[in-house]
């Protein structure tokens, strides 16, 4: 049996996890994982950024397959620091620049006439610039960190007064440190927001459903930023959009990269604005998104380790991605305070749900993030996103009502959750 490890902690690896474990074929380590995960899921002491610890483990274990989930070590490089050892499923440091730096991205895309926002970018040397921009500005108008601030680095302003507040405190380092210290303004775009993922190898690509993720904290598209607070996947569009999306944004950032520096590889996520018919990218995202990889992967019939073997022989454009002719939704519950400031040590009692921890019963699942164990029998969150209860059906109003069953069955004090997710 090949040994597949995945790097990270929240949902969304839970959810690779558990994808992995459903073909029988893989044997699942996570690093470093958290309490929800259970047998036969193996959690691992190893922190994402302990690269010694890392490739010990890999070398002694022989781990054949390294799906990287969150983005922060693979803007560290931690491609680099493994791929000499084990198949690592995502792109090197060199092309995470489309996630680290939004500044650079907007550039890019700028360059490969990728439909975009119009934008302008400020440095923390021009905060008084960028006050007498806002000041004169057109609202509503959107203001992004340039770095990597776990998906809360964006605010959609409604007047000059919280637009100029939110780019002194990001320039200053005062808000999101080093990140927000390189600003991006953008002009709003109305539409509906689309997530679009695909599987690239370096030679070829795979496209996988698409899916639309809820941002917003509050319902009803309200509240500040999160990590996302729920997904629905696949999304309502006519079939030609999805053609529309790969002839002027995929296929032109894919050759946009290898021209100027490699070929990518690895997950890679197109936020995207529909505007009527036609898609411009909000955002780049270098792996598998959280919530929505919680809803893409269960609609995936292909296993793991299909996905896995086609990767590593560059063939995944021979691939024939197959999907479930189902709908899935996923809800996200948070903690009191989330995402400004979120609040740890609410108690949830643990369940014993089978396949890795996931499954609460058919066609409901749970998958794990913000949560530590006090006791065999308790669990106590950590602060922040705790868990995504997803449900499949075969119509989307039945995986909605799926989804909030599950999360009726994991009540903890001060939960914070959205009741509009697909609704």
């Amino acid at each position: 049996m090949e040994k597949m490890l995945v790097i990270g902690r929240g949902a969304r690896e839970h959810a690779v996890a558990h994808k992995a474990l459903q073909c029988g074929k893989l044997e699942v380590y996570v690093a470093p994982g958290n309490a929800g995960m259970q047998p036969p899921i193996h959690r691992l002491p190893i922190e994402e950024h302990d690269i010694a610890a890392l490739r010990d483990f890999i070398r002694q274990q022989r781990v054949r397959y390294v799906v990287v989930g969150p983005e922060a070590p693979l803007a560290r490089g931690l491609y680099d620091d493994l791929h000499d050892l084990a198949v690592v499923l995502g792109p090197p440091q060199t092309l995470t620049f489309l996630e680290a730096s939004k500044a650079k991205a907007k550039q890019f895309m700028k360059a490969h006439h990728i439909p975009t926002a119009s934008f302008w970018v400020f440095d923390a040397s021009e905060s008084a610039e960028a006050e007498s921009f806002l000041k004169r500005a057109s609202y509503p108008i959107v203001l992004k960190a340039s770095g990597l601030a776990a998906g809360k680095g964006v605010l959609v302003a409604q007047e000059p007064e919280e637009a100029i507040q939110f780019a002194t405190e990001a320039l200053s380092g005062k808000r999101f440190g080093r990140a927000g210290q390189t600003l991006v303004i953008e002009e709003f775009l109305p539409g509906v927001e689309r997530s679009v993922f695909i599987l690239a190898d370096g030679k070829g690509y795979a496209l996988l459903p698409s899916a639309q993720d809820y941002k917003r904290l509050r319902e009803g598209d309200r509240g500040p930023n999160t990590g996302g607070m729920g997904a629905f996947a696949p999304t309502p569009d006519e079939p030609n959009w999805v053609d529309t999306v790969r002839e002027k944004i995929i296929e032109p950032t894919l050759y946009g990269l290898q021209k100027e520096l490699q070929p990518y590889r690895g997950f890679l996520y197109f936020g995207l604005m529909k505007v009527g018919s036609d898609p411009y990218v909000l955002e780049y995202n270098v792996r598998l998104g959280d919530p929505e990889a919680q809803v893409l992967l269960p609609l995936i019939e292909n296993d793991m380790d299909e996905l896995l073997f086609y990767y590593q022989y560059q063939k995944v454009s021979e691939l024939k991605v197959r999907f479930h002719r189902r709908y899935a939704v996923g809800v996200v519950a948070a903690t009191a305070g989330y995402p400004e400031t979120p609040q740890a040590g609410a108690r949830i009692a643990k369940p014993n749900f089978s396949e890795g921890g996931t499954q609460v019963e058919a066609d409901a699942y749970v998958y794990w993030a913000g949560v530590k164990e006090v006791d065999d029998s308790t669990l106590e969150t950590t602060g922040g996103r705790v868990y995504t209860a997803v449900g499949l059906g075969d119509t989307l109003n039945e995986a909605r009502q799926k989804a909030y069953a599950t999360l009726d069955r994991l009540p903890f004090e001060g939960r914070q959750y959205r009741s509009d997710i697909a609704s």
